[in-house]
């Protein structure tokens, strides 16, 4: 598609240099597939990934690792 916008060239080449494209439409392209990540990624978080899992604790009070490896490795002589 094509479109019209002002754009800020100096910014627009230090992305072209940083990133190593070598075309307008490239750099923007980059541009906003990093901005869509980046919003994505901000969805995500925000998303409240414990939330419904109520006031049980998540890891039993009765897990213990250490007697967990004791009962794995053989005491060494």
């Amino acid at each position: 598609m094509k479109t019209t916008i002002d754009l800020d060239e100096a910014k627009l080449e230090r992305v072209m240099k940083l990133t190593g494209l070598t075309t307008r439409k490239d750099a923007i392209d980059f541009a906003l597939t990093e901005a869509e990540r980046s919003a994505r990624v901000r969805a995500l978080l925000n998303q409240g990934f414990f939330e419904g899992i109520g006031e049980e604790p998540i890891v039993d009070p009765q897990y213990n690792v250490l007697t967990l490896r004791d009962a794995e490795i053989p005491p060494r002589p």
